[in-house]
């Protein structure tokens, strides 16, 4: 059997140390209906992490992690669209939970879950192509299909800092949405920097779990009209109440770790007629998604890589740990050579 090099969590949970990197795990065989990917590199999410730590049910191990990647197409399964030498990235579809994803040299991934050929100008490394799959396609189906984001909007961004968090920022601002204000949030003051560059109007430093006062004075008591939802259950009713009277709020991550929210009283979070919504990358259609519109804009500079630091793949441990220190205020990419 051929065999590949890989980063294998061999059981859950384990700590990031625990993440085993070999040069001897079975690589995928070409199969009809799927793309066979040479991975070049890959981006961390925080359900990887989760999933270390044995908070996601239903899988089994050992597993290769990563729910997306970028790379070049070795064999198309069949289909016409993608020749051996294509440049694509791949989200979702099960890739590090029923079957093994990106952290590792090659990945068989089904064929809807792949991008069309992309055509990577020179300013557009493997790094900075992989910090788009995962974090832009959340970012750009929120806005697009969970939000209805409008240039007249005013949108709040409940952990600005994220990379899904200034993906969204960015494309808001961007020519794609046209949208005049947006407002994010951190807990930390020495992250302001990174929200404006990516086109963050007005920074909120969360030192306290509520924003919702903070955000109606900056909005001259109205509200925002869309916010995200990044950090999950411990803030959503705070950034419920930080909405316009008609506003929609669509949770998109949890950062925190708490999937539930506690005493959740919607009569008084969402009145008189808020909403309330979900979007997760599952649903992205990545064969119309504007993965090329997003490496054309960061290309001409319209968008800015929300790339915090690189890791090679046999450092997939120390990029976890490093990631759960929460230092990052981007994206977490690891490299294939």
């Amino acid at each position: 059997m051929a065999t590949m090099r890989a980063v294998v969590c061999p059981e859950a949970p384990v700590p990031p140390t625990g993440l085993v990197y070999t040069a001897a795990h079975p690589k995928p065989a070409p199969k009809e209906g799927h793309v066979l990917i040479r991975v070049r590199a890959f981006g961390l999410n925080r359900s990887e992490l989760f999933t270390r730590q044995g908070h996601s049910p239903g899988i089994a191990f050992p597993r290769v992690l990563g729910i997306e990647c970028v790379g070049e197409v070795q064999d198309a399964g069949g289909s016409a669209r993608w020749k051996a030498g294509d440049k694509v990235a791949a989200i979702m579809g099960g890739m590090g939970r029923q079957f093994d994803g990106g952290y590792a040299e090659y990945t068989l991934v089904p064929q809807s879950c792949v991008s069309p050929p992309i055509d990577l100008p020179p300013s557009i490394d493997w790094a900075k192509f992989a910090a788009i799959p995962e974090t832009y396609m959340t970012a750009w189906g929120t806005l697009k299909a969970s939000l209805n984001l409008q240039p007249l909007d005013t949108l709040l961004i409940r952990g600005g800092t994220t990379s899904v968090g200034l993906a969204a920022a960015a494309l808001a601002r961007s020519s794609l949405f046209g949208c005049a204000r947006v407002i994010a949030t951190t807990r930390s003051a020495g992250k302001e920097g990174a929200l404006r560059a990516s086109g963050v109007s007005d920074v909120v430093v969360d030192d306290s779990g509520s924003v919702a006062e903070k955000v109606k004075a900056l909005t001259g008591g109205r509200g925002a009209d869309k916010a995200i939802e990044l950090v999950g259950g411990p803030t959503l009713t705070d950034t419920c109440l930080a909405l316009a009277a008609n506003g929609v709020a669509s949770v998109v991550g949890c950062v925190s770790g708490e999937w539930t929210v506690k005493e959740f009283y919607p009569f008084e979070a969402l009145a008189p007629s808020k909403h309330l919504t979900f979007f997760g990358s599952n649903a992205v259609d990545m064969s119309s998604a504007p993965v090329q519109w997003i490496v054309n804009a960061l290309d001409k500079g319209e968008l800015k890589t929300s790339i915090d630091k690189v890791f090679k793949m046999e450092q997939a441990g120390e990029a976890h740990a490093y990631m759960e220190s929460n230092a990052a205020a981007g994206k977490v990419v690891c490299v294939v050579d």
